[in-house]
């Protein structure tokens, strides 16, 4: 629906590079393919808590990664938040 707006309001988007399509690409296949087998494969054998909390991993992921690969940082409102999320999880399942 917001198509012809983007068309009408946004620049052409540039042209992509042979790095870019492969960057593209790899996070069709890895992220979209291979995560959306996984989810329907665990959904047939699993219970739908099991399945779907592991879902909620996904910022806790996101904070941890910059923080260790990126160098961001890490305050204490990130760390109980990061603990809090962990909780909750823990208590789903």
């Amino acid at each position: 629906m917001l198509a012809p707006i983007t068309w009408l309001a946004d620049q052409p988007l540039s042209f992509l590079t042979a790095e870019q399509t492969l960057g593209h690409a790899h996070l069709s296949l890895a992220g979209a393919l291979l995560a959306y087998t996984l989810w329907f494969r665990d959904i047939a054998r699993l219970s739908p808590v099991a399945v779907s909390s592991p879902g909620l991993l996904s910022p806790v992921t996101a904070v941890v990664v910059g923080w260790v690969l990126l160098g961001q940082s890490m305050t204490g409102q990130s760390l109980i938040s990061l603990l809090t999320v962990l909780g909750g999880i823990l208590a789903m399942q």
